[in-house]
């Protein structure tokens, strides 16, 4: 199931106690498993759950964004292991970041005006699953588009949906 219906058919609870929990257990076991020195911090919005990881001293695990984006995914699944309630998980290295790129905003707001303009399907590839859930998420209270994510892995990619343009 893509994320928006997800978030269509059942939106995110604005407190979900029990997936902060896994999510924070989770992520605090599986860096302990590759032997990273890290402390896990969480906190939730009425959006998302934020986990910030902070090497600690003789942390000997480099906190590359390899890992993190993988690491994210994994924690993604465990706490939301059906589309019903999903409330997404974003990891961040050093502290909160309490809002998404503005660059990924802007582009999100201009391919809305595009799909609105044009009242065609816009189709973009490839981008990262943070900026894929940060443009559903500029663009969850827009008027006239809607978004979807489609296919799987390196194929998955968004596509921007003008709502009279008979593409829904």
């Amino acid at each position: 199931m893509d994320e928006t219906n997800a978030r269509e058919g059942a939106p995110p609870p604005r407190e979900a106690p029990e997936k902060v929990a896994k999510a924070q257990a989770f992520c605090e076991g599986l860096f302990a498993r590759l032997g990273a020195a890290v402390d896990v911090q969480v906190k939730e919005t009425a959006e998302q759950i934020g986990v910030s990881l902070t090497a600690r001293e003789g942390n000997a695990v480099e906190l590359s964004s390899v890992l993190v984006e993988a690491a994210q995914y994994l924690v993604n699944r465990v706490v939301n292991p059906r589309a019903e309630g999903r409330k997404w998980v974003n990891l961040d290295v050093g502290g909160f970041r309490e809002e998404g790129d503005p660059a990924v905003k802007a582009m999100a707001e201009r391919l809305a005006a595009a799909a609105k303009r044009t009242g065609k399907v816009l189709a973009i590839a490839p981008i990262s699953p943070r900026e894929r859930r940060q443009i559903h998420l500029a663009l969850v209270d827009a008027e006239g588009v809607t978004t979807r994510s489609e296919g799987e892995g390196i194929f998955r990619q968004l596509l921007v949906i003008p709502s009279k343009g008979g593409a829904e």
